[in-house]
């Protein structure tokens, strides 16, 4: 019989996303080993559960495999970072048109709410603020009724926070309103206004960063 945790998930599946988080979230460091014994008495799960969990994060691209076997957390460089912006920009950009005039009256309300809520907000919490925009973003790829399109999205996404770089709020104010914008296109069905909204507030995010690397 499976074995099921308390959230009634297979113990396969809520160590795979314990790990995931953990690798997101940057506490498993870029260039770090994966060590069994430590990470199976930290989650308190067998090797079993464990493995598959390892095996599904390679496959994801969440880890990579040393010629011995043992897998590691990628290193991802500013360079690798930049890349994924641009992948970033091409992909999501074409979600926003999809997604306009398919996205449901009640997310866009509760996303407008949370963002001007945040735009208020002093002092800034960053976990919300980046919570906020992963919820945004990822709910446009799924408002564009494209699967694979959304998978490729997160899997960037993803990617991306496990770059070697400080995450900052940088201009969060402005980066508001460029996601109500966005979010505005999408509400009114236009799909070239959603795809230039979307490609302005990611050439700022780019900009930002570049401004933020020539500071140090």
């Amino acid at each position: 019989m499976t074995r099921l945790d308390a959230a009634g998930q297979t113990l396969a599946e809520s160590t795979y996303q314990a790990l995931a988080a953990m690798i997101l979230r940057r506490e498993i460091p870029g260039g770090q080993v994966i060590e069994e014994r430590p990470l199976c008495e930290l989650l308190d799960v067998s090797r079993t559960p464990l493995r598959m969990a390892l095996s599904r994060l390679h496959g994801e691209g969440l880890l990579e495999r040393l010629s011995n076997g043992l897998y590691i957390v990628p290193s991802l460089s500013i360079e690798e970072y930049l890349q994924l912006l641009q992948l970033r920009r091409l992909l999501e950009r074409e979600a926003c048109a999809a997604a306009a005039g398919r996205m449901d009256a009640a997310t866009v309300a509760g996303l407008e709410a949370r963002i001007e809520a945040m735009a208020a907000s002093d002092p800034l919490d960053l976990d919300a603020y980046f919570a906020l925009d992963e919820d945004l973003h990822m709910a446009i790829a799924e408002a564009s009724g494209n699967s694979q399109l959304r998978r490729l999205i997160a899997a960037i996404r993803g990617r991306v926070r496990m770059c070697n770089v400080n995450r900052y709020p940088g201009r969060f104010r402005e980066n508001c309103g460029e996601h109500l914008e966005i979010l505005r296109a999408i509400a009114a069905g236009d799909r070239e206004r959603a795809r230039a909204a979307l490609d302005t507030h990611l050439t700022h995010v780019w900009e930002g960063f570049l401004e933020q690397i020539t500071r140090r």
